[in-house]
């Protein structure tokens, strides 16, 4: 990694690392919003010039962290007004409970063909169930690899190392579990209409299918390629079979059910959580002492989580990415242990978002990056910058206060010692969120 930037998506999420190669790896570009306060600019029209910005770069390469809105919602639009943009773009590995099978894609599947298009569950929830044959039609299917706990990749001179998901034997939320239950009890009577037992035939040869996919474009026991084209045509042939199957399915009386049990607080809860649970985790593989290519990158990843993976994070890193937008429900106690000399908050007023955590602002050993100030307390009762009395260690030619730092002085084009910028539609800046234009 020679640079980063971290994209103002309002509350969403986008980070760009840069190869010295004239590469780039975008991890995640979503958000929830339509427009940007930051120069009162539509979303939409930022990704576009967002996708101008990276024109540059010989390989452009995307990480999904996980499937929700405010991660993937932007690259949506880039892979239907760019097809092609992307070299290669890595997908989450499905996780599997002890039993094989995908709980997450499971509800998905049943939240796409029984929710209608328009409502927040349909739009933020199911993208993975037609990733796929998005990537297929957009890229080409040799593009599309896959990644799960284990999994290594080579970006920029460095290799990475994807600690989570775990793909067997999944931690799911037992409610998640019981929620299936209910659905598929609502489908599983010999008595049901034959439609209903081809549902039930298809959607489990679906996710069957869906799984082999995941294994046969995974980094690590990727198929040949006849094999892999054969897995994507086979799964989009199952899913026009089961989008046949909708409107006729919709008409039963065990649809009002199934929306019901969709819709239920606790279990459509504990999937979004599971969603941002199965997040991808990933490091550099460190080869030697600690040095400046230390970076952990940790999607929606929730305490539980890092719990799951703590014995293999390291003591400290030079860049930690705060999960869940620097939000109190993503911290975890652990980085109370860990160091950090930067720490990146992807955050942006949202009624649903919540605040970012005190123990980021309170932190003295590090100087955080932030895409906005309306979900910070500090800012709101100093009208400053956290950051400003803080002690940066990347200066030239010696450490010092963070506001000796060039972009404070020149905030717009500025490029600062760590070599971190925050981008938004109005500039570029360093870690002064102060020095964001309304």
């Amino acid at each position: 990694m020679e640079w980063l930037e971290l994209v103002n998506m309002e509350y969403g999420e986008c980070i760009v690392l840069g190869g010295r190669d004239r590469s780039i790896l975008m991890v995640d570009c979503g958000s929830v919003s339509q427009k940007l306060r930051e120069g009162d600019v539509p979303l939409e029209a930022w990704v576009e010039t967002l996708a101008d910005r990276y024109d540059f770069a010989m390989d452009r390469f995307f990480l999904l962290t996980h499937y929700h809105r405010d991660h993937l919602w932007g690259f949506q639009k880039l892979l239907e007004s760019r097809p092609g943009y992307f070299t290669r773009v890595y997908l989450p590995r499905t996780p599997l409970d002890r039993n094989g099978s995908p709980q997450l894609l499971e509800f998905a599947l049943f939240a796409y063909l029984f929710l209608p298009p328009q409502s927040d569950s349909f739009q933020v929830n199911t993208w993975c169930v037609r990733a796929f044959q998005a990537l297929e039609k957009h890229l080409g299917a040799d593009r599309i690899f896959t990644v799960g706990a284990g999994d290594r990749f080579h970006f920029g001179g460095v290799d990475y190392q994807v600690l989570w998901p775990r793909v067997k034997d999944y931690p799911f939320d037992p409610a998640l579990g019981a929620a299936l239950e209910e659905l598929n009890v609502l489908f599983s009577s010999p008595f049901q209409p034959e439609s209903f037992q081809r549902f039930m035939a298809l959607k489990e040869e679906f996710l069957t299918v869906y799984r082999r996919c995941g294994e046969a474009f995974s980094v690590s026991g990727r198929e040949l390629p006849d094999k892999r084209r054969a897995f994507v045509e086979h799964l989009n042939r199952l899913l026009g079979d089961l989008e046949d199957l909708r409107e006729d399915l919709n008409l039963s009386s065990q649809a009002h059910d199934a929306r019901e049990i969709l819709q239920n607080p606790l279990y459509a809860g504990a999937y979004s959580a599971g969603v941002n649970s199965a997040s991808v985790v990933f490091h550099n593989l460190r080869k030697g002492s600690p040095s400046e290519q230390d970076l952990l990158l940790t999607g929606d990843a929730t305490p539980e989580t890092l719990a799951e993976i703590a014995d293999q994070l390291y003591d400290g890193y030079y860049i930690l990415k705060a999960p869940h937008h620097g939000t109190v429900s993503g911290y975890s106690n652990l980085f109370a242990d860990m160091s950090a000399a930067h720490i990146l908050i992807s955050n942006g007023e949202y009624h649903a978002g919540g605040a970012i955590a005190q123990a980021y602002i309170d932190r003295e050993d590090s100087l955080r990056h932030c895409t906005g100030t309306g979900a910070c307390k500090w800012f709101r009762a100093s009208q400053g910058c956290c950051n400003r009395l803080c002690t940066c260690y990347d200066q030239d030619p010696a450490p010092g206060l963070a506001l000796k730092c060039r972009a404070a002085v020149r905030p717009t084009g500025a490029s600062p010692g760590c070599r971190i910028r925050v981008v938004g539609p109005t500039g570029e800046r360093g870690c002064f969120c102060d020095t964001l234009r309304p």
